[in-house]
């Protein structure tokens, strides 16, 4: 298990290896994201060398800059390679109704990789709607 509280900066993440379930929740707009991602990373690597069968990805992001970005995609890539060593594997991309961005960010990152990705759209301030 990893687990890290989200930050003005940084997202939650909450990694199961367990059960398979990973969350990155929140804003990934940390300037100097390289200690953050990469401790993220080397946990990944781990758990690649013996995954539960089901690995399931859900990631909601707030807003997210360039740097953060790829490290994301980094992840994304190495949930393939499990997916590809014969595991299931998803991604979950959760964006909000009307914010282009993130769904555009997640289609993008969709066509890099043979992961599949299921699409949630939620809508923002759904019960003030109501």
């Amino acid at each position: 298990m990893y687990y890290i509280e989200a930050s003005k900066e940084t997202p939650l993440v909450s990694l199961n290896s367990e059960k398979g379930v990973f969350l990155i929740d929140g804003d990934c707009v940390s300037e100097t994201p390289d200690d953050f991602f990469n401790n993220i990373t080397n946990w990944i690597e781990n758990y690649s060398k013996s995954p539960y069968k089901n690995t399931t990805l859900t990631i909601n992001l707030g807003e997210i800059n360039i740097s953060s970005s790829k490290f994301l995609l980094n992840i994304i890539y190495q949930l393939e390679n499990i997916y590809k060593s014969g595991f299931q594997v998803k991604i979950r991309w959760v964006y909000k109704n009307g914010e282009d961005g993130n769904y555009e960010l997640g289609k993008d990152y969709s066509e890099m990789a043979s992961v599949p990705f299921d699409f949630i759209e939620t809508v923002e301030n759904f019960v003030s709607n109501i």
